[in-house]
């Protein structure tokens, strides 16, 4: 348990990759900073070029940030640095013709960040997303909150992403969406990749049993059995077979 300038929360999280890959070959990334009441995860696009080490780039240096980044212009700002940076990497590199073209469309993420702030009323959340990677808030046995997407039928192929290349980003964050609330003890905050976010939407709606044990899972932190559970809702279909990444941060409790 974390107690934050007055904010008590624990935090879990789990980082899976797709069948038949090795983690380290994960294209999701989570990002924790509890100090700063800062977490993220983002999905790398395939379709891009080195969209991973985007993806982990983008998280550490969201939940790293001096800076609050909280409004389009903020993120517009942050962005154009982080693609001038990610961009220098490959700078004058040598690279096999058939990496040069993507080299040249830069990577792709999607993106969903959260954090806590305090005020005289109390703590509240406030959320940034772009594309399919989403937040959900719950209370007791209520989804107070499902964002940038509410259900399971509006996930698709084609979402809305990050790029890494300057020059197309400020088209991209047109497609950005802001979202806030409040906090009270109890409530639970999951931050979910694609996949994992489109499989909890539909459970929540008609299997209650099955989002209960996974949310056990999560608060046992049990590495090998939550995979088991992911590999297992792969192999009856309810579940696509992409990277997982899952932080679940619970409000409360004792210290």
């Amino acid at each position: 348990m974390n107690t934050t300038l007055g904010l008590r929360f624990s935090v879990k999280h789990q980082l899976m990759a797709k069948s038949g890959l090795e983690t380290h070959e994960c294209e999701d990334s989570v990002g924790m900073r509890r100090q700063a009441r800062r977490f993220c995860v983002s999905d790398g696009a395939t379709e891009g070029f080195d969209s991973r080490r985007w993806a982990r780039f983008l998280t550490k240096t969201w939940i790293n940030s001096s800076r609050a980044i909280l409004t389009k212009e903020q993120l517009k700002r942050w962005l154009h640095e982080l693609g001038r940076r990610f961009g220098g990497r490959w700078h004058k590199r040598s690279l096999p013709w058939y990496a040069e073209e993507k080299a040249q469309r830069g990577a792709f993420a999607t993106f969903v960040g959260l954090t806590f702030l305090d005020s005289v009323d109390g703590w509240s959340w406030q959320a940034i997303a772009i594309g399919d990677s989403c937040l959900i808030h719950r209370r007791g046995e209520r989804i107070l909150c499902a964002f940038p997407l509410s259900d399971p039928s509006e996930f698709g192929y084609f979402p809305a992403l990050l790029p890494s290349d300057v020059r197309r980003q400020d088209v991209a964050t047109a497609h950005l969406h802001f979202m806030n609330g409040t906090v009270e003890d109890g409530d639970v905050f999951l931050l979910l990749t694609d996949a994992i976010a489109a499989w909890y939407l539909a459970a929540f709606k008609s299997n209650r049993e099955i989002v209960d044990a996974f949310q056990s899972l999560l608060d046992r932190e049990d590495v090998d059995t939550f995979h088991q559970f992911i590999s297992a809702r792969r192999e009856d279909r309810s579940l696509h077979n992409d990277d997982v990444a899952v932080i679940c941060i619970t409000i409360g409790g004792n210290p």
